[in-house]
């Protein structure tokens, strides 16, 4: 394991009301704009829009991790950021892609579980949680390769 690698794991709250057209159109903006910046620092990844909420697994160099999530933190596209998860991690789970998406649905389940987080974030278990949350973006991220080949893009 690289002394580096580290895995972030966040969800966030959409400070925008949109519809499913413009929601794409939102989407399709972050990816382009993080495939370009975690490409350039070596961080490849997960994102899930589900229920006007943000899940995203960061993997890389924890300094680089870092200033994503900082910045993350600063966009006003997100509000209530909740920090589920940030560890020294053994390997990549998203490794081919700077940036993969998870979708815009997981289930009423999975959104359930996401907004119960944002709600009370002091009885989130990150560990299990994480784990889980990796579990079912990566098989989610599979599908969408899949199914959306608009969201596919470079990395």
């Amino acid at each position: 394991m690289p002394q580096d690698l580290h895995s972030l794991i966040y969800v966030s709250h959409s400070n925008s009301h949109v519809s499913h057209d413009a929601a794409d159109r939102i989407i399709n903006d972050i990816l382009l704009t993080s495939r370009t910046r975690n490409a350039r620092l070596g961080v490849t990844g997960a994102l899930l829009f589900s229920e006007g909420c943000f899940t995203q697994v960061l993997e890389g160099d924890k300094n680089a991790v870092e200033t994503i999530y900082d910045a993350i933190q600063r966009d006003m596209r997100h509000r209530d950021v909740t920090l589920l998860s940030f560890k020294p991690a053994r390997v990549r789970y998203f490794s081919e892609w700077s940036m993969a998406y998870a979708g815009i649905s997981v289930g009423p389940v999975w959104t359930s579980k996401i907004e119960g987080l944002l709600v009370n974030p002091s009885a989130i278990d990150g560990g299990e949680l994480g784990c889980d949350l990796i579990e079912m973006m990566t098989d989610l991220v599979w599908h969408q390769e899949l199914d959306r080949p608009a969201f596919r893009g470079p990395g």
